[in-house]
C-alpha cells in the first residue's frame, strides 16, 4: 500500500494549534522538576499554604527559590495565589491537567 492510499487520522493528538501546544509545553515544564511536584502535593492536601509554609516542603532551599517555583507553577496555570495582608496564599488549580490527560487520552 502506498502512501495515498493510507488512511490517516487528524485528531487532537496529531494536530493541535500553537496555544494548547504552548499549554502542554508550559504544563510539562511546571510538572518536570520533583521540587515542583512536591509543592503541588503539598497543596493538593494544605490548600492555601502561605509561601512560609512551602519553604518548609523543601527545607534546603530559600523562600526566594520557593517563589520561583511558585511563578512557574503560576504561569503553567497550575497554581493560583491570593494575597491576604501581608501573606500570599497558594492553591492548586483544580482543572489546570486537563490539557495534559486530554492529550494522554485520559
Amino acid at each position: 500500500m502506498d502512501l495515498t492510499e493510507a488512511h490517516f487520522s487528524c485528531d487532537h493528538m496529531v494536530t493541535m494549534s500553537d496555544h494548547d501546544a504552548a499549554r502542554l509545553d508550559a504544563i510539562c515544564h511546571g510538572l518536570a522538576d520533583p521540587t515542583r511536584r512536591a509543592i503541588l502535593a503539598h497543596l493538593a492536601a494544605s490548600p492555601g499554604a502561605t509561601t512560609a509554609q512551602l519553604a518548609t516542603v523543601a527545607p534546603a532551599l530559600s523562600r526566594f527559590a520557593v517563589m520561583k517555583h511558585l511563578e512557574v507553577l503560576r504561569r503553567a496555570g497550575l497554581v493560583r495565589s491570593m494575597d491576604e495582608g501581608r501573606r500570599r496564599r497558594h492553591y492548586r488549580e483544580p482543572t489546570a491537567l486537563a490539557p495534559l490527560l486530554a492529550w494522554l487520552g485520559r
